[in-house]
């Protein structure tokens, strides 16, 4: 009963047959009853025919309202195939082309011939036809001479309809060079019955002797197939497959060629490991060096088109099958001169085959074709697990993209002006290839690239021996999807790398400077402060990216690009740590880590837990594709152990120097400052075992002045090893700046407790050489931290006890206040005018007084502290600066920046009246519109 209801809706053809063949049975069984009730009487008759249709409406019919009594009994539910439906619908669809044809609507018949490809392409699925539909083919043919016809009479058309001409004129040539040899046989014999009528009439006759003659012809059991395992149908091959080769003309393959590039775009999977078989057949048989280049050019495409970046990588050996193609083609390109290589193709169709010497163009991009196979190993690297064997087999095949990069850049540099502009492209990828390698990882794999040289250059030789010297590249055996052998990727004899890379990499990046675009250049002047950071050269890394300014337009640069700037930072940062410049590794690092996404900055993670946002799946997609290998990973223990130390050297004496409620107002480092005050609201702190625990420990014991506690929590930490022969000198250097920073925090904190203090004790305490303490102290002294003198005959730095009195101490407190109510008073009159006296302004806010530890007012164009000061005026309404002058700005400014980092400035309005400054003008202040002076030891 189910399938009586519900088997209109099913497309499924076995339950279709199976209601086809119970529909039968039922009518069958009617006549059989029908025709027994026939031989009794005409009231018997009456009798049952009445009852019958009493039980009729006793059953089904007494639940339907509509249901009426007139219903004729011949009236049944006609079930037909998917087949059959198919086949009517592909019908159906022929003639209302032939209606739009009969009143020249155009745009009617565009859409109906897209309509009509698609349901050609379902029912050869349905039916599992390998030829194609003889009504389709007729069509084919109507259309084309309607085509010409009106293309000869020029009718006036609407422009709707004459673009929907142009496209069809389009559409039609392409597919009748596909299918001219069924439109010949068509025009040949147009009298040739339908496909369903042949087989209707077929069924009809008796006679069985002509089917077993179409059986029993070579012509019929090539189309004839049977179902494999896979369930696929088996496809007949070609018959230029099954030929001699010395009977394959130039012309054959030619047209073998044009077959595949008219059959590109809208080829199945199958289709395309047919054509990959057939392309490497010819790529064998093809006559003339130019011929060959061409079915190569085809073939690389066609495995290019297998699969989609999008969704995932190109399989290893579909991979391997591509790089051996594209080393071929160089070959062939640099063996022969007179061949060149284009990137569109050419207009004339050559029919013979050309002279020796004859100069031919060829359709084909080795630049392109190389960086498709960059993006490829990229992305295949990505989807494999960097903890397996498969990801270190993977990065063998680096040597390979580097071989090949040469001979495209040998290719393009004899091309001279026509390839300067990719030049600049294909010299990048090789940069990209070589920035991020420190000195042993070059020197590892410039050895694995000359080793591979050398085995390949030997099996060469030994097949050369084997073959008679037929010079035939051997198979490793390996499968693609085609199911074709992999040739073995072999590097060319004369592939070298030179011994250090830093030449190399800066003549690559001159020839960026000199060809690329402005993308290209920046992205190159990023490899090298990258490539410099990584091998110590902070100073001239940070010039480099200084004078370069880059960091002012990050918000204008693609995500690529970004991510590649973050990436140099941090690496800066860390070249500086090594160094020994805390200061200067704290700003490289702090915007890393004061936005709380250094992975997703990095392009190293994934934020799982988002707080104000979530990712849709195309987002989440997009934002892992963006996602670097696992060998370009920044290790982020190291970088945060960097940071955390960087921030713990500066923020445990500024909390000393300036007392724990200013420091909470005004810390040094935010997320340092967190974490501290985190654990300081912890019950029971247990024992460090993580990068954070550690860094706490390390701060605690520091502020008390006990350096060689601190020191012994941070030189305990594991991702030193990471260092690997810096590892000593790094710890050496922590040490004296514990040491040093010991020094400093116990006399800002203790001081006021001693009336003098001891040189000599000071040294044995610390473990310093006197004149390192002495150079302490007077630093201390002159910056007015610590009001004291030394004591030359006894050796001892004498305490300077200075208390205000209380009239001093309530003059203080008055003119806080005074100066929190004109700022509030300034603030509320710029909301209400938008505008403020220049006169007013004219020296960009009130300087910062004494020391520098206090800022100026907040001005509408904010204040600024003096220089090298720890801390810079608030910003007006410009948007707030930083809390320090001596830090470098704007990591990922918004476009129209105008004030400190991340500042939500105003736009610069203007005004004609010369007495008024608009709002986020740039002055003198350090918040705001204004800008902040940066120390001696900025980034």
């Amino acid at each position: 009963m189910a399938s009586k209801f519900w088997g209109r809706g099913s497309d499924s053809e076995e339950e279709s047959e199976d209601e086809k063949t119970s529909s039968e049975e039922e009518t069958s069984s009617e006549d059989e009853t029908s025709s027994d009730s026939g031989s009794d009487s005409s009231s018997d008759s009456d009798s049952s025919s009445d009852s019958s249709e009493d039980g009729k409406k006793r059953g089904a019919s007494r639940f339907l309202l509509g249901s009426s009594d007139s219903e004729s009994e011949d009236e049944r539910r006609v079930v037909r195939s998917a087949k059959d439906r198919a086949t009517e619908e592909l019908l159906s669809i022929c003639n209302e082309i032939r209606n739009k044809m009969h009143i020249n609507d155009w745009q009617s018949i565009q859409t109906l011939w897209d309509k009509l490809n698609k349901q050609v392409e379902k029912t050869q699925r349905l039916t599992g036809a390998l030829g194609t539909p003889r009504p389709f083919i007729k069509i084919m043919v109507e259309l084309e001479e309607f085509l010409n016809k009106t293309l000869a009479d020029k009718p006036k058309l609407s422009p709707t309809n004459s673009k929907a001409l142009a496209r069809m004129k389009q559409t039609l040539r392409k597919q009748v060079g596909t299918y001219a040899e069924q439109l010949a046989a068509f025009r040949a014999n147009p009298e040739s019955p339908e496909p369903s009528e042949a087989s209707s009439s077929d069924s009809d006759s008796n006679s069985g002797s002509d089917d077993e003659e179409e059986l029993d012809s070579d012509a019929e059991a090539e189309r004839q197939f049977k179902m494999v395992r896979t369930g696929v149908a088996s496809r007949p091959k070609d018959k230029i497959l099954s030929m001699d080769p010395k009977e394959i003309s130039y012309e054959m393959v030619s047209k073998k060629l044009r077959e595949v590039a008219a059959a590109r775009g809208r080829a199945t999977v199958l289709d395309r490991q047919d054509q990959m078989e057939m392309l490497a057949y010819l790529s064998g048989v093809a006559r003339g060096p130019a011929q060959r280049l061409e079915v190569l050019v085809h073939l690389i495409t066609v495995i290019f088109d297998m699969n989609q970046p999008t969704l995932a990588p190109m399989s290893t050996p579909n991979w391997k099958r591509c790089a051996a193609t594209l080393f071929e083609i160089m070959d062939l390109a640099e063996g022969n001169a007179n061949i060149s290589l284009v990137d569109a193709p050419p207009e004339d169709e050559r029919i013979e085959e050309p002279a020796a010497d004859e100069p031919v163009a060829v359709w084909g991009n080795p630049a392109a074709f190389l960086e498709r196979l960059d993006e490829e190993w990229t992305g295949s690297l990505k989807a494999l697990d960097p903890h397996a064997h498969a990801y270190m087999e993977r990065m063998k095949d680096e040597p390979a993209l580097l071989a090949l990069a040469a001979k495209v850049t040998a290719y393009l540099e004899r091309l001279g002006d026509s390839g300067k502009l990719k030049l600049a492209a294909v010299a990048l990828r090789r940069m990209d290839h070589l920035y991020y390698k420190t000195r042993p990882v070059y020197e590892a794999t410039r050895k694995m690239a000359l080793t591979l040289r050398d085995e390949g250059a030997s099996a060469a030789a030994a097949e050369a021996v084997v073959n008679g010297g037929d010079g035939e590249e051997g198979e490793d055996g390996v499968e693609a999807e085609g199911g074709m052998p992999v040739p073995e990727i072999r590097l060319p004899a004369d592939f070298d790398l030179p011994e250090t890379a830093d030449g190399l990499l800066e003549e690559l990046a001159m020839v960026v400077y000199k060809l690329g675009n402005d993308n290209q250049k920046g992205q190159a002047l990023l490899d090298s402060v990258y490539f410099k950071s990584i091998h110590n050269d902070f100073y001239g890394a940070r010039d480099m990216l200084l004078m370069s300014r880059i960091a002012e337009q990050t918000q204008q640069l693609d995500n690529k690009m970004q991510v590649l700037f973050n990436r140099t930072t941090a690496q800066l940062g860390l070249c500086a740590f090594r160094a020994g410049l805390i200061s200067d590794a704290h700003s490289c690092l702090s915007e890393l880590y004061n936005s709380g996404r250094v992975k997703e900055l990095l392009a190293q993670g994934i934020q799982q837990h988002a707080r104000h946002h979530e990712r849709s799946a195309e987002q989440e997609a997009a934002e892992r594709r963006r996602q670097v290998p696992f060998h370009l990973h920044i290790n982020l223990e190291l970088l945060e152990a960097s940071y955390l130390i960087s921030a713990t050297l500066l923020e445990v004496p500024h909390i000393a120097a300036v007392g724990p409620a200013e420091a909470h107002k005004r810390p040094v480092s935010k997320p340092l400052k967190r974490l501290m005050d985190h654990y300081e609201r912890q019950t029971f702190v247990g024992p460090p075992e993580n990068v954070r625990d550690h860094i706490i420990a390390t701060c605690r014991a520091l502020s008390t002045g006990d350096w060689s506690k601190a020191y012994g929590y941070a030189s305990s930490l594991q991702c030193w090893a990471l260092l690997g022969a810096a590892k000593d000198t790094v710890l050496a250097m922590l040490r004296t700046r514990f040491q040093e920073e010991g020094l400093r925090t116990y006399l800002l904190a203790n001081a006021k407790f001693y009336s003098s203090l001891s040189s000599q004790q000071l040294c044995e305490l610390f473990e310093l050489e006197p004149r390192r303490v002495h150079a302490i102290v007077s630093r201390l002294v002159a910056d007015e931290l610590l009001p004291g003198s030394h004591d030359q005959p006894t050796g001892t730095v004498v305490i300077h006890h200075q208390e205000l009195t209380k009239l001093q101490g309530l003059a203080a407190q008055f003119a806080e206040k005074a100066a929190i109510l004109v700022d509030m008073n300034e603030r509320a009159l710029a909301l209400r005018t938008g505008v403020v006296n220049a006169e007013d302004d004219e020296e960009g806010g009130r300087k910062g007084q004494g020391d520098g530890q206090q800022g100026g007012r907040r001005t509408r164009l904010g204040g600024r502290g003096p220089l090298g000061g720890t801390s810079g005026g608030r910003g007006g309404r410009g948007g707030r600066g930083r809390g320090r002058g001596g830090h470098s700005s704007g990591f990922m400014a918004d476009a129209g920046f105008t004030g400190g980092v991340f500042g939500r400035g105003r736009q610069q309005r203007q005004r004609d009246d010369s007495s008024f400054t608009t709002l986020g003008q740039v002055g003198s202040g350090g918040g705001g519109g204004g800008s902040y002076r940066r120390s001696q030891t900025a980034v």
